[in-house]
């Protein structure tokens, strides 16, 4: 890498948001827990077209609430996730989640995600981090923008 080039890290995926959304909010349940949460999390994120696989952002941050708890051999949850989505200055809000009667012995928890550069989210959920994109100042001898002007204005006399 050059003197002169920029490295900057890739945003994050729609995908990567959900799965990280749903690590957070797990992290500290018991191990039997954890994988069928996430996958209720995830799927019930993924019915917001705000984080579909194509989307991308440079910065997000969430605030969660999760109750769980065993019902007939499995797990069920009733959690909410509310969003600021920020793609480099345009900003979509939301909230998704999935409301079920809780009954007694319902687990409770709550949290933040606050916005954290997109490599370190990942490092922080377990995810891989993508080549970054490598920025280079343009070359004035190559730059289609100053080849486009010249000799493009030709004189008429009227």
């Amino acid at each position: 890498m050059s003197a002169n080039t920029v490295s900057i890290p890739q945003p994050l995926t729609g995908t990567e948001i959900k799965h990280g959304i749903a690590v957070r909010m797990t992290q500290d349940l018991p191990a039997d827990v954890v994988e069928p949460l996430r996958e209720q999390i995830e799927a019930g994120l993924g019915k917001t077209c705000s984080l579909l696989a194509h989307t991308a952002y440079a910065k997000f941050k969430a605030m969660w609430n999760l109750a769980w708890w065993r019902e007939d051999e499995s797990v069920r949850a009733d959690w909410w996730v509310t969003y600021n989505l920020d793609n480099f200055g345009r900003v979509t809000s939301g909230g998704i989640g999935k409301h079920q009667i809780a009954p007694g012995g319902t687990v409770w928890a709550k949290g933040t995600i606050d916005e954290v550069p997109p490599n370190r989210f990942r490092r922080e959920t377990s995810q891989p981090i993508p080549k970054p994109t490598e920025l280079k100042p343009p070359e004035p001898e190559k730059s289609s923008f100053s080849k486009s002007l010249r000799g493009s204005g030709k004189r008429r006399d009227v």
